[in-house]
């Protein structure tokens, strides 16, 4: 493996290695800690074992000659802060997944056909799109989420929602600047038909810049989630969840038991850098000339 050379490698890698840490501590998250998400009470020897609240981080119990340590400490219910940071992380990044994808296939779709077939149906769908870019992302999710309510698809739904328009917006400009291009033309002296030209002409050129803005999009998406469940808009409760788990610590903050908000606030704060450098990466990476320029 050769060592990165430019600034764009440089985040690319720095973005892939933090994006794998999370997601590798989110999927082995119930290997490596006590469990305790949702209750008070830990397993040991199948026997259910109370944990006291608001412990301090790397604090230790002895049960019956076991040692079990809490190295984020306990929230005010006794819930281990390491179980709900990693637990919490699959829903996190669950629904910015979801929320992702959604957002991409529609946003790339209308992209495609209102750039490529343009008029009338092309200057009404970009005043619909760019009065929704217009709109802070946050304030359109907020109000989807309260109109579809709480849970993993209705807050992916609404997140996504808000980040159509950038997908639409990046591919329209560039269908409108490949459709006059020679090889387009000649596709259409060959025969083609319009749908073939834009699934097999137009389509694989936007490629890199769809790729380039999907871990923007999907770091977006984390802090829109944390934004909603910080707002009682996300998950149910007791559910694992950052945004939720923010809120809650910073009423216990200022009493002194500061890991309860902390380290769920630093969580969204790399998950959203390493998705931000990645993205970057990608973009410096896969559209060179535009960095040249």
């Amino acid at each position: 493996m050769r060592k990165p050379k430019t600034f764009g490698e440089w985040c690319l890698l720095a973005g892939g290695i933090l994006t794998l840490i999370v997601l590798m501590l989110a999927l082995i998250g119930d290997l490596i800690a006590p469990g305790n998400t949702i209750s008070s009470y830990i397993i040991i020897d199948g026997r259910s074992v109370e944990v006291p609240p608001l412990l301090p981080p790397l604090s230790r119990l002895h049960i019956d000659g076991r040692t079990v340590t809490f190295i984020l400490g306990t929230d005010q219910l006794g819930r281990d802060v390491f179980s709900r940071l990693l637990a919490g992380a699959r829903f996190v990044l669950a629904v910015a997944f979801l929320s992702t994808i959604v957002s991409t296939v529609i946003g790339v779709f209308l992209g495609l056909i209102s750039g490529y077939i343009g008029g009338l149906f092309d200057r009404t769908l970009s005043l619909v799109m760019d009065s929704l870019y217009s709109l802070p992302g946050l304030i359109v999710a907020i109000a989807l989420a309260a109109f579809l309510g709480t849970g993993l698809v209705n807050m992916s739904l609404a997140i996504a929602v808000a980040y159509i328009p950038s997908y639409f917006r990046m591919v329209r400009g560039n269908v409108l600047s490949l459709k006059g291009m020679p090889f387009i033309e000649a596709s259409k002296i060959a025969g083609a038909s319009p749908l073939s030209i834009a699934l097999r002409q137009i389509l694989p050129n936007t490629f890199p810049s769809i790729a380039s803005l999907l871990p923007i999009t999907f770091a977006d998406a984390i802090i829109t989630e944390a934004g909603l469940s910080f707002l009682g808009l996300g998950i149910e409760p007791p559910t694992p969840d950052w945004g939720f788990d923010l809120n809650k610590g910073r009423q216990f903050f200022l009493a002194g038991y500061w890991w309860i908000g902390i380290f769920p606030g630093l969580a969204i704060v790399i998950t959203v850098l390493g998705f931000l450098l990645l993205g970057e990466g990608l973009n410096e990476v896969l559209n060179p000339k535009r960095w040249e320029a």
